[in-house]
């Protein structure tokens, strides 16, 4: 998970970005992460997301935080509200219901891979600096350690699919802890991200451009982990059955690779969670049991 931050891939990293995480965003937190522990992830503890957005621009608390289920490759960050008198930056993306909102991918040097992300598209803001004290472990007790990270936005109006990140993680080991890594289900990697598009082309050029490659099929992959794929909303329902993509361009669902199937299955049974079935041999949790959307488990 670390070793592509190491020199030989940096360069890969800046042309090509890796699929880094998925984001789903909900009305509330506490709820939302009951939801995927009885999927069986181990979630890192509440840490509140912040930003420059105080009354004379300076940084404060927002009324929103995270949890995230880390993997050896990728991880999925769950936002929910935690304080509804808080500035929510989520607001928009909450009007159209709780689901994955967020796709995002590493480079290495956020300032060294923008002037390339310009250069073959439109829709992104210059890189900005963000940190906040993710806590250390699973025990309150435990204590915080400083995260930092550099990102690039996408702006709202070129990607009406979601919110799109370019990010360095400048600390990965204040994420990536390795306490947070064993998951009672057996989760190993995010291997692949699923957007949904009533015009598959449209999507596909955007990502192509963003991933800086060809347009030559509906799916993305590049040099670091995870690909990419875009479906039109009949071939998601045919995937997942039981799933029903939105009638827009959309973040839908996320495949993360675990070691044992019934695993899974039997935490999610033991947690009264009924996991569906699906074409190419996995599991996954559809709508209300995924927080919207759909997680889906295969054998790695």
């Amino acid at each position: 998970m670390l070793a592509s931050y190491g020199s030989p891939m940096q360069k890969l990293l800046n042309d090509f970005p890796s699929l880094d995480h998925l984001g789903w965003i909900a009305d509330d937190l506490n709820s939302s992460a009951i939801a995927w522990e009885k999927l069986g992830f181990r979630l890192s503890r509440v840490s509140p997301q912040m930003g420059f957005t105080g009354p004379n621009g300076d940084l404060e608390l927002w009324g929103t935080a995270n949890r995230c289920a880390l993997f050896q490759a990728g991880y999925l960050e769950l936002i929910g509200v935690v304080d509804e008198e808080r500035f929510n930056p989520w607001k928009t993306y909450l009007e159209r219901g709780a689901r994955p909102h967020i796709a995002a991918f590493r480079v290495a040097e956020a300032d060294s891979a923008y002037p390339l992300l310009k250069s073959r598209i439109q829709g992104f803001d210059p890189p900005v600096q963000r940190s906040r004290m993710a806590p250390i472990g699973l025990h309150k007790n435990a204590g915080e350690i400083e995260m930092r990270f550099r990102n690039i936005f996408s702006q709202d109006d070129f990607w009406p699919e979601g919110r799109i990140i370019v990010i360095e993680h400048q600390t990965p080991e204040a994420l990536w802890q390795r306490e947070l890594l064993d998951h009672p289900n057996g989760a190993t990697a995010l291997v692949e991200a699923i957007f949904t598009s009533p015009n598959v082309h449209q999507t596909s050029e955007r990502v192509s451009l963003l991933l800086n490659q060809p347009l030559k099929s509906k799916t993305f992959t590049s040099p670091g982990d995870g690909k990419v794929t875009i479906l039109e909303p009949s071939e998601f329902a045919a995937r997942f059955p039981g799933a029903q993509a939105p009638n827009r361009p959309s973040i839908s669902a996320a495949v993360v690779t675990v070691k044992d199937l019934a695993v899974v299955d039997r935490v999610a049974s033991a947690n009264h969670v009924q996991l569906s079935k699906i074409p190419e041999g996995g599991l996954a949790a559809i709508g209300k049991a995924a927080v919207g959307g759909v997680i889906a488990f295969v054998e790695a």
